[in-house]
């Protein structure tokens, strides 16, 4: 009741700020709507506790401990955590109102900093947030909330605003888009879901980007391929389709994508793509800047055909790809830009910018 009551007054502050541009029973409405998509999620959100051994020192063994946010996505037990926190880690547990379970690891992949895993002896009771990926992303300025456990408290919930959604950092390009938003995740709050004032699931926080005092969350599309994959078969099979590709910016030509390189005997050749085409879409989804390759990619599968159009002499061809598993070595992308560099540490959920 405490909890609730401190929560109750940090959003009356935050509706207070809002009074001052709407009126009072706006501001009100508001605050009560934000209250009640907290009480409809709090318990579905866990603290995940993953237990590492380090090397040893004066003849001991040095045990680390890494601590995040996680939630609940099934009634079966399958809980989504940052892969930062529970892979590679010798044991790992949630805890949920106050009593620790143990888990086992279904999957990690540390590409979008996300694992799964499933509780051994579910809770008596428990809920889970439903991903649905028919939700639009959300416009910027648009009013999100967090709940996450953050050091050892119950469930918090943070308030903030979406402020971009992001392909790229510098001259990092992210495997697909990410929502920024203005919500902080130190304090073990990594992890966390992302919703919107109407409860929909808008996405898990990924990243911190400790120079803002926000966060980049894995949207709901993107989450749910990672998800399927890693809970049916342990690891994201991602998809290749055999190019390299080029970008030429400040140019009349509205496509300013093209292959640079088509792999010879690779799937893109072998369905009749050139090297030089213009890349119009993938899947069905717009290419305009080389970011968006890397995005469109993204929702490929091995064994599963994608259509791609390009523009060849000024005429659209379409082609049907049957997509490849990616080897190590994935697509290139060249931008002709030059502008500021990120560096990712997997380890502790941060991305820099280098100034």
């Amino acid at each position: 009741m405490v909890l609730r009551a401190l929560c109750i007054a940090g959003l009356a502050l935050f509706s207070g700020l809002f009074s001052c541009l709407f009126g009072a029973g706006e501001a009100l409405a508001l605050q009560n709507r934000l209250v009640e998509v907290f009480e409809a999620n709090k318990d579905a959100i866990v603290r995940v506790k993953a237990a590492y051994r380090g090397p040893a020192k004066d003849g001991s063994a040095q045990v680390m401990l890494r601590v995040g946010s996680g939630f609940f996505v099934s009634k079966e037990g399958h809980v989504l955590v940052s892969a930062s926190r529970a892979a590679g880690a010798d044991r790992v547990w949630i805890e949920f109102k106050g009593k620790a379970y143990a888990t086992e690891p279904v999957g990690h992949d540390r590409l979008t900093n996300i694992s799964v895993l499933k509780v051994v002896d579910l809770p008596e009771s428990f809920s889970i947030i439903p991903i649905d990926t028919s939700v639009e992303y959300p416009e910027l300025g648009s009013i999100v909330i967090s709940i996450s456990s953050p050091l050892d408290f119950e469930p918090s919930p943070s308030m903030g605003m979406v402020t971009g959604i992001d392909k790229r950092l510098g001259t990092k390009f992210f495997p697909t888009e990410y929502i920024r938003t203005s919500i902080a995740v130190d304090g073990g709050r990594g992890g966390c879901p992302i919703l919107d004032i109407n409860g929909r699931f808008v996405g898990m926080t990924v990243a911190s980007i400790q120079e803002l005092g926000s966060s980049y969350s894995l949207p709901a599309d993107a989450l749910a391929r990672v998800r399927d994959d890693l809970v049916f078969s342990g690891k994201v099979r991602r998809g290749w389709l055999g190019f390299e590709v080029g970008e030429l910016l400040d140019t009349d030509r509205e496509n300013r994508v093209y292959f640079s390189k088509v792999v010879e005997d690779g799937p893109a050749a072998q369905a009749g793509l050139e090297k030089g085409d213009w890349l119009v879409s993938i899947g069905g989804r717009s290419i305009s800047r080389a970011a968006d390759v890397a995005s469109a990619v993204f929702f490929t599968r091995p064994d599963q055909f994608t259509s791609i159009t390009v523009l060849r002499n000024e005429e659209l061809v379409e082609a049907s790809i049957k997509t490849a598993l990616r080897p190590e070595a994935s697509i290139k992308i060249t931008p002709t830009e030059v502008s500021r560099t990120v560096v990712s540490e997997d380890d502790v959920d941060v991305v820099s910018l280098e100034q």
